[in-house]
């Protein structure tokens, strides 16, 4: 399934504040440290298969056991009639209040934990709902910029190279659901928008990166060591949701910083976190 905005949900914000409010207090995990710079990107379970908390990470889960709400979403009613309404949730794997502020997340590809499991096991589409975002909230699909507005659905082709940004210290909350691997238009109890792709409202459009900016990051090679790497990877991600500099430009650019850092264990580092990020993953 192509990334998309597949429809709207009409929302009562203010219903929805009040248990955003009432979940502060649940307990939320912070996971893939590897995969972000800035704060912690956090996630509390609300429905899962087997109703367990459990830590978090989807591939801990047994996808054997039916979907159902856990013992925090049992107390979020108005976010947990959203989704029956919305989707049809015999077929939901997981649903995740997913919280960001003031961070991005490396480019990476998800899902690749499952390549190996059958297709009846397997998570295989993810779907957003934005609670609470502002135009800070930004996301990137291959080189492609996009904001997701409160409300809308949204389908993510998440085995692509994505990434997501917090640039302020809003509390982004998305809700977060994982489904089995059947066709999109068995997943909805909402009229679809017939509009393909991303559309043009939601594209965020940049200027070019200059070749000043780019002999400027280059030369961030002159600092990073394995000590500040995450922060400088940070800096590099950053500048993409600012300047465009091509569909690669984050992992390209470190490569090249990491090639000319006076530690090797650096450039080693990046071709670790590649391999985790984009190749294979055992979690």
């Amino acid at each position: 399934m192509r990334t998309q905005m597949l429809g709207r949900i009409s929302i009562d914000r203010s219903r929805v504040q009040d248990e955003l409010e009432l979940g502060r207090d649940f307990h939320y995990a912070e996971q893939y440290p590897e995969f972000q710079s800035g704060q912690p990107w956090k996630t509390c379970m609300i429905w899962s298969c087997g109703g367990e908390v459990g830590d978090g990470v989807i591939a801990h889960y047994d996808t054997s056991l039916p979907a159902q709400p856990t013992v925090y979403g049992k107390q979020l009613p108005y976010l947990r009639r959203l989704i029956e309404e919305s989707v049809v949730v015999e077929h939901l794997r997981f649903a995740r209040l997913v919280v960001m502020t003031d961070a991005v997340l490396l480019p990476h590809r998800d899902f690749l934990e499952f390549t190996d499991k059958p297709t009846a096991a397997r998570a295989a589409h993810r779907l957003h709902v934005p609670l609470t975002t502002d135009e800070t909230c930004l996301f990137m699909e291959d080189g492609t910029v996009y904001r997701m507005f409160p409300g809308e659905l949204w389908s993510l082709d998440v085995s692509r190279m994505h990434s997501a940004a917090v640039l302020s210290d809003i509390r982004r909350v998305h809700l977060i659901m994982d489904f089995a691997d059947l066709p999109d238009h068995a997943l909805l109890r909402i009229e679809r928008n017939p509009v393909q792709g991303i559309p043009e409202p939601n594209l965020v459009h940049r200027p070019k990166l200059t070749d000043e900016q780019r002999t400027a990051i280059r030369a961030l090679a002159g600092v990073v060591d394995l000590e500040n790497l995450n922060e400088v990877f940070g800096i590099v991600i950053r500048k993409s949701y600012r300047a465009d500099g091509g569909e690669r430009f984050a992992w390209d650019a470190m490569s090249e910083i990491a090639r000319d850092a006076e530690d090797p264990a650096v450039g080693a580092r990046i071709e670790e976190l590649y391999k985790v990020c984009a190749l294979e993953r055992n979690e």
